[in-house]
């Protein structure tokens, strides 16, 4: 069962209205008899993985290639002031951060007499590469998902890929088409989720990411657990407009079923609202992710397994070691009064003027949560990771991915390899 898209023929800037294609989905609206269960618990109640036909394959693969195509033409027509703003008379700024400005769509604003879904847009820019951006929009795997919305804080509980449909390759590292879940406060989405780069027609390079709600009867309603299946259909694309300048767009439609009051509505999306103003945090994520590539290439760990997160340990200058005698591996001066803190990259020591913290997000063993915790690095191994080709990385993790998993007996264990990177990281 998919949903489907509306008004695609529309001559003024898409309207996508979420429409049921097949008949005989009921939802469940959360009420008195809701079953109490905690938000990372509910991901069990949805399959592991989403067996499907390959008409269904084909048919989705189809679904993605018009979404992609008419997210591009509707990104063309869009008509914006000279400073890059919305026009005001159809659009209301709901929310800004940095150089990111969220709107929500005027209620007449369409002059059409045919219901319209709550809708929003987003224009900016951030500072960095189209690649960094990629990096973190591309998450096709459930350890990616959840280790993203650590990050940039958009609001996910809770995240699972039920069914990829088209993995990234070595030739395209961000292209992929998979079916996912989301836990969003009380509200659950099952969308088709596409993200790659596609060229213009004038030749420039832009990503794109896109959710389109979908619905298939293998993946159950969690109405008794209060949580209530919302539509949505959404769209980010991302163009270099200068060599260190990302331009941002995103155009969204929501259907919250249980939100026929306006005020509740407008509740909703402005909390949908404020959620889309985690992209001003994509490069920092990228950054992160960088960090935690690095760490797990040092210590030998899987790229989609758990890692620990050992305590921080600072330390007074001791009298008599030998990376103590040389002093700060940076700047080559003594510590004299000075505290020495470990690069945890390539555990030299290291001033407080030569040494930065970073935020760095972790799968944790039970591959649930997510650990976070703020560790020391030189800068220059920042200088390195921030200059990294996240294609190359996204690469690497590709082929790790695709290699057979080792057979019992062969090689450590994970959790024997988080140990003893324990260990020689204190």
């Amino acid at each position: 069962m998919l949903f489907g898209i509306e008004g695609l023929h529309r001559a003024e800037c898409c309207h996508f209205a979420i429409r049921t294609l097949l008949s005989g989905r009921h939802l469940c609206v959360p009420g008195a008899n809701s079953t109490t269960m905690k938000p990372q618990d509910l991901a069990h109640c949805i399959p592991p993985m989403l067996e499907l036909s390959e008409s269904d394959v084909v048919s989705l693969r189809e679904l993605a290639d018009t979404l992609v195509t008419h997210n591009l033409q509707s990104y063309r027509s869009l008509q914006v002031s000279s400073d890059g703003h919305a026009d005001a008379r159809r659009w209301k700024e709901l929310r800004r951060k940095d150089d990111i400005r969220v709107y929500k769509e005027r209620s007449a604003a369409s002059g059409s007499t045919l219901p319209c879904l709550p809708s929003l847009l987003l224009l900016g820019k951030v500072i960095g590469k189209l690649e960094d951006v990629m990096f973190v929009a591309a998450a096709s795997t459930d350890e990616q998902m959840k280790l993203t919305s650590r990050c940039i804080q958009d609001g996910v509980v809770d995240s699972k890929v039920v069914k990829s449909i088209v993995q990234p390759t070595d030739d395209h590292p961000f292209r992929h088409v998979g079916v996912k879940w989301r836990l969003r406060d009380t509200r659950d989405y099952v969308c088709l989720d596409a993200t790659g780069i596609t060229t213009s027609c004038n030749g420039e390079q832009l990503g794109f990411s896109i959710s389109h709600s979908v619905a298939f009867a293998k993946i159950p309603s969690l109405g008794k657990f209060g949580v209530e299946r919302a539509n949505m259909s959404v769209c980010y694309l991302f163009l270099q407009k200068t060599p260190e300048i990302v331009e941002c767009y995103a155009r969204g439609f929501f259907d919250f079923r249980s939100d026929s009051n306006e005020l509740f509505s407008n509740l909703s999306m402005n909390a949908v609202a404020t959620h889309w103003l985690s992209l001003s945090k994509y490069v920092e994520c990228a950054e992160i992710k960088k960090i935690v590539w690095r760490l797990r290439k040092n210590s030998g760990l899987p790229v989609n397994g758990p890692m620990a997160i050992e305590p921080v340990k600072i330390t007074t200058r001791s009298v008599s070691t030998e990376n103590d005698a040389s002093g700060c591996s940076v700047c080559k001066r003594s510590y004299g009064f000075s505290l020495r803190r470990t690069c945890k990259i390539c555990q030299c020591g290291v001033c407080s003027g030569c040494s930065v913290k970073k935020l760095v997000c972790v799968l944790a063993p039970d591959r649930r949560t997510i650990l976070d915790k703020k560790r020391t690095f030189c800068t220059t191994c920042m200088c390195e990771v921030t200059r990294s080709d996240a294609v190359a990385i996204t690469r690497d993790e590709i082929r790790e991915l695709q290699r057979p998993e080792p057979q019992d007996g062969d090689l450590e264990s994970t959790d024997e390899r988080i140990a003893r990177y324990d260990k020689t990281s204190c």
